[in-house]
């Protein structure tokens, strides 16, 4: 009976024992799977929170995409239009250039057509002269053919005459709508001309005072009337007035007839002048 309560008692013990390692065990897994799950958490919610913090980036990155999107389009936009704005220009350029060389071709021709009228006024006028003269020769008596003749020479002169002043005004028009091609000098030369201040020149005292016909204040350059006939030449100096007031000196770079074309001597310029400022020779 006693050894039977005995190993009763050692049962029980043992029973005791693996009951409390198996709740030791227990609330060791417990405790180590509550740690892993507080982890896990964790883990899950810096997740969470850094792919919130993406999402966010990526949201402001489609943003500035976008407005970069759009600057690219309106720059796009602004560079199609400034190309178009060119070509026109290039357009207008180019017709402006016909239309220019188109009017100097007429000019030129009328011009022509002009001259070829005046001189065949004048070898009328000679040949009229001529059979006046033989008229004379022949017959002094006959009065009224000579009278005749004069009225027919002082009508061709009357032409002449008009002519001349045509001619005189197409002329001055031609050379002011041509006045870069054919009155000034290329630019260069004319920097040149007006840096070497070395050479001076006097015109002669039988030309007279002028006046400013027109300033060119892109290309620095003035005409005025005097011309060859009182004695102007390429290279002469000219001092130009306002009244009493000395402005400054310009160089003859193309003289015509009855007008010629000046450079500014520096620093001598175009926004001292203005028409009708008086123009005498240099002393």
């Amino acid at each position: 009976m006693q050894k039977g309560g005995r190993t009763l008692l050692v049962f029980f013990i043992l029973v005791i024992i693996i009951l409390i390692s198996g709740v030791s065990i227990s609330l060791f897994m417990l405790q180590n799977e509550t740690q892993t799950r507080r982890a896990t958490e964790q883990t899950v919610q810096d997740l969470t929170t850094r792919n919130t913090k993406i999402e966010t980036a990526l949201k402001e990155a489609r943003k500035q995409i976008d407005i970069l999107e759009g600057k690219k389009k309106d720059a796009d936009d602004r560079i199609n239009s400034l190309l178009e704005e060119i070509d026109l220009e290039k357009g207008l350029n180019e017709k402006i250039k016909a239309d220019n060389k188109k009017i100097r071709d007429d000019l030129e021709a009328e011009a022509r057509s002009k001259l070829e009228l005046r001189q065949k006024l004048i070898r009328e006028i000679g040949s009229v002269q001529a059979k006046l003269k033989e008229a004379e020769k022949k017959s002094q008596g006959h009065e009224d053919v000579v009278a005749g003749f004069q009225e027919k020479i002082m009508d061709l002169e009357k032409k002449n005459t008009d002519l001349e002043a045509q001619l005189k005004e197409l002329g001055e028009s031609a050379d002011m709508r041509r006045v870069r091609s054919e009155i000034i000098p290329a630019p260069t030369g004319s920097m040149k001309d007006k840096v070497n201040l070395d050479r001076i020149v006097v015109t002669p005292e039988t030309a007279k005072e002028g006046h400013v016909l027109n300033v060119d204040s892109e290309t620095e350059f003035l005409i005025f009337d005097l011309g060859a006939k009182n004695g102007i030449k390429q290279g002469d100096i000219m001092s130009v007035y306002r009244g009493k007031a000395y402005l400054g000196d310009v160089r003859v770079s193309r003289a015509q007839d009855e007008m010629a074309a000046a450079d500014f001597i520096p620093p001598f310029s175009s926004r001292k002048v203005r028409k009708n400022d008086q123009v005498v020779p240099k002393r």
